[in-house]
């Protein structure tokens, strides 16, 4: 896929201001000059050098959408949080100027229109090997911590390896998305998350053990 290529079309859709100014909305989407300037002025954060991060736009929060240049997100818009919750909210970029529209259009926010489970990344095996070098030394974890929402949730290794990792905001990324997509065969996974020694870790792994039980009573057609 050409990047460059997309990019193009996008600034293209969005170069006649029509979705810049919308602050009670949030949304400010820049054209292209301005998102070079802004990309360039971000430059030195590791979540935006990691994947040649282009900034999208400037709705006056400390907050940005972040476009992926690299894999093995590319293609993917990031949403880059002051807060840290940080993760993928759109699969492309016309995902994201149709979220803005709707925003405008109906009065909202845009975060608000943030899916609860961010979109899969297709190159799983990519970006669990990516998880797994920035966890083992060799990275920044706080950016492992944006990515693990992109997951699957089939590598049950690498999970085992995060649900049981010395830093639990991992282990809690985990249960936090388990809890949100709750599988029988993760149960095993969420009861570590539950046993973590960190009762922030333990409290996400006991809400997505939860979650898998309710299914068990639930059943398939609930």
């Amino acid at each position: 896929m050409n990047r460059a290529a997309e990019l193009d079309a996008y600034f293209e859709r969005v170069g006649n201001a029509r979705y810049a100014g919308h602050l009670r909305n949030e949304v400010n989407l820049l054209d292209r000059t301005n998102a070079k300037k802004m990309s360039d002025l971000l430059s030195e954060h590791p979540t935006i050098q990691l994947l040649g991060g282009v900034v999208l736009d400037d709705p006056d929060t400390s907050n940005h959408h972040i476009f992926a240049t690299r894999s093995p997100v590319a293609g993917q818009v990031l949403f880059l949080s002051h807060d840290g919750d940080t993760r993928i909210v759109f699969a492309s970029l016309d995902e994201f100027v149709d979220a803005a529209e709707r925003a405008v259009n109906e009065g909202r926010w845009l975060t608000d229109l943030h899916p609860l489970c961010s979109p899969l990344t297709p190159d799983q095996k990519g970006l669990a090997e990516l998880i797994r070098h920035l966890c083992l030394g060799n990275g920044d974890e706080d950016t492992a911590l944006e990515l693990i929402p992109s997951l699957d949730l089939s590598d049950v290794d690498l999970l085992e390896y995060l649900a049981a990792a010395p830093n639990f905001f991992l282990a809690e990324a985990v249960a936090v998305e388990i809890a949100k997509r709750p599988r029988k065969d993760l149960l095993s996974v969420a009861e570590l998350c539950s046993a973590h020694p960190h009762p922030q870790a333990a409290s996400a792994g006991n809400e997505a053990v939860r979650a898998i039980r309710k299914g068990f009573v639930a059943g398939p057609n609930a």
